[in-house]
């Protein structure tokens, strides 16, 4: 084996400075990395639980897309660096305990992360993804919205629930939990402000565009939103002034597909049309997206 020692090692014009490394070789380093650009951010490889590599070396690091969190091998097993595991000082949110709520997590002091949540009033215990951190905490990713499954999450049932698992940043095809299950969380929170719904969309703009839905409103994310006025009183922004929208019967979900020039948005439009993906609004086309509820 041939050995080269380099000083610094970078890429040519051609490759806009990036040095590639073929499939199969390793590229061993003896001393230290270091990263020049004090404010930016390395990437380092994700994939899901079944996309582990075989046999990894301990020390591995990697991004697990099914739990959001960044993970290591020990050498016998793969332990999360961040997550919920950093919350050992609770035991609410363990599958054998699990929280009725997102605000009841939110109470408990406990940081953003993946818990286990079973409203009163449900039969399943699902191991969610808490946010503790915007808009107050407390959110619980209930949705998760892509367009490359299109209409998918226009219904009440579950879309894409596997082995409990709720839905995830990483998710590829439309992930969602059924209705029921929201309703049934959102009659136990102990939320009491006005908007405890949130969309967040992430191709109508940068940043993300938000709209916030009135707190009355319940989910029925296959029909009209204007089957309940509630469904159509929405924000852009938490616990602000609510516009009440009053849309034509072909918004579904929550929201406004059409009479705002692209303010507001809707769960979804006219599925009878067969092609209209993700979350909509007619100025602005379709989007990707979650959905919230605290």
């Amino acid at each position: 084996m041939s050995k080269v020692t380099l000083g610094a090692l970078g890429g040519i014009s051609n490759t806009i400075g990036q040095v590639t490394l073929p499939a199969g070789n390793t590229l061993t380093v003896e001393g230290d990395i270091y990263h020049h650009h004090n404010t930016a951010a390395m990437k380092v490889p994700t994939g899901t639980t079944a996309q582990r590599p075989n046999s990894p070396a301990a020390g591995v690091v990697r991004f697990n897309t099914d739990e959001n969190y960044l993970e290591v091998y020990t050498g016998s097993a793969w332990n999360s660096v961040i997550g919920p595991d950093a919350a050992a000082t609770s035991s609410l949110g363990t599958q054998s305990n699990p929280a009725i709520s997102g605000m009841a997590l939110k109470a408990e002091g406990l940081p953003s992360g993946l818990y286990w949540i079973k409203p009163n009033g449900s039969v399943n215990n699902y191991k969610m993804y808490v946010d503790n951190d915007r808009n107050g905490g407390g959110w619980v990713l209930v949705a998760h919205v892509r367009t490359s499954t299109c209409q998918d999450h226009m219904t009440n049932s579950s879309v894409r629930i596997s082995n409990s698992l709720g839905p995830r940043f990483g998710n590829t095809s439309t992930t969602k939990v059924e209705d029921s299950w929201m309703n049934a969380m959102r009659s136990v929170s102990t939320y009491s402000g006005s908007t405890r719904w949130w969309l967040e969309a992430h191709d109508f703009g940068n940043p993300a565009k938000n709209m916030f839905v009135d707190s009355d409103a319940t989910a029925d994310l296959s029909s009209s939103a204007s089957n309940q006025n509630a469904r159509t009183r929405v924000s852009t922004s938490y616990e602000g002034s609510i516009s009440d929208r009053g849309p034509n019967t072909g918004t579904r979900g929550f929201g406004d597909h059409h009479t705002s020039g692209g303010t507001y948005f809707a769960w979804g439009r006219h599925p009878e049309q067969g092609s209209n993906c993700g979350f909509r609004a007619d100025s602005l086309g379709a989007s990707n997206g979650y959905l919230w509820l605290k």
